[in-house]
C-alpha cells in the first residue's frame, strides 16, 4: 500500500518510508505492509476493515494491549491508531529477529522449544491487576453468544439444523468447564508470533486476543503450533521447560472452546 494512498494521519508518520506492497497478511482479515526507511527503524502497518470477520478481534483491542504492555514486555511500540470510514489502521515498530517457524530459529529445535516455553512463562508471569483487556469465560460465553445471535457463525450450522445447535455447544462446553486459573494470557501464542534474534526470544507480536484468561488459552494454541511446526514430539519438553503437568480433559475443553468461533 503506497504511502501517498493512506490517510492524512497516518501519512504523517510515514514521511521517507517506503513499502514493496507486499501484503503479509497470513490467516487474518488484516491487510499487513511493511515500510523501510534507510536511516530508520522499519514500520508496519496493519488495516482491517471493521465489518469484515466480526469474529476476529479488531485493531483497537491490539492497540490497547501493546499500550499497556509497554515497560512490561517486549513488544511493538503504537506509533499511530487511526480510524476512517470503515477501515481500521495501526501502524507500529518492528520487533527485531524473526519468527519462530523461520529456518534460522528452527536451526535449533530443542533451543527453540525451551525459549518458546519461557516466553509463555514471562507473559504468564505478568501482574493482571490493571489490566484493561478481558478474556475470563464469562466474557467468552457473552461473545460467543453475540456471534450466534447476528448469525456470524451461521456457516457452522450443519445442514438441517438450526442456531440451537451452536447454543448447545456453548451449554455444553460450559458444563465442563473447570475453575480458572486467571494470569495475562497473550491470546495467540504460536510460533509465528514470537521473535528470535541472536538465540534469544526478542519479542511478541499479534495481541488482539491479549488479556486476563486461563492460561489453557495459550496452552492450546502452543500445543497446536509445536505439532504443526515442529512435532508432536517436542510437546513434552516445552511443558517440562514451562513447569507444568499438562491436565489433558482441561486442554480437551480449552480446544473446543478455541475451535468453537474459529
Amino acid at each position: 500500500m503506497k504511502v501517498e494512498n493512506l490517510p492524512t494521519a497516518v501519512q504523517a508518520h510515514l514521511e521517507g518510508f517506503k513499502s514493496d506492497g507486499e501484503n503479509l497478511r497470513t490467516a487474518s482479515c488484516a491487510d499487513v505492509f511493511r515500510y523501510t526507511h534507510p536511516h530508520k527503524q522499519s514500520l508496519f502497518l496493519k488495516a482491517r476493515d471493521t465489518h469484515a470477520a466480526p469474529q476476529e478481534s479488531d485493531l483497537l483491542a491490539e492497540k490497547t494491549a501493546m499500550s499497556w504492555l509497554q515497560e512490561k514486555l517486549n513488544v511493538p511500540r503504537v506509533v499511530c491508531f487511526h480510524e476512517e470510514g470503515d477501515t481500521q489502521y495501526l501502524l507500529v515498530t518492528q520487533i527485531t529477529g524473526v519468527s519462530g517457524i523461520h529456518q534460522d530459529a528452527k536451526s535449533d529445535v530443542p533451543g527453540l522449544v525451551r525459549l518458546f516455553a519461557r516466553g509463555l512463562r514471562e507473559i504468564h508471569a505478568i501482574a493482571v491487576d490493571s489490566c484493561p483487556l478481558d478474556w475470563r469465560m464469562e466474557r467468552y460465553f457473552a461473545w460467543a453468544t453475540d456471534l450466534i445471535n447476528s448469525g456470524v457463525l451461521d456457516g457452522q450450522i450443519p445442514d438441517g439444523e438450526t442456531r440451537n445447535v451452536l447454543r448447545d455447544e456453548l451449554d455444553s462446553i460450559r458444563a465442563d468447564l473447570p475453575p480458572e486459573d486467571l494470569v495475562f494470557t497473550h491470546g495467540d501464542y504460536c510460533l509465528p508470533n514470537v521473535m528470535i534474534h541472536d538465540g534469544c526470544l526478542s519479542g511478541y507480536i499479534d495481541l488482539g486476543y491479549a488479556g486476563v484468561g486461563d492460561r489453557y488459552l495459550d496452552f492450546v494454541a502452543a500445543h497446536y503450533t509445536i505439532r504443526r511446526n515442529l512435532g508432536d514430539e517436542w510437546i513434552p519438553l516445552f511443558f517440562q521447560e514451562y513447569g507444568q503437568v499438562l491436565d489433558q480433559a482441561k486442554l480437551s475443553v480449552y480446544q473446543r472452546i478455541h475451535d468453537f468461533a474459529d
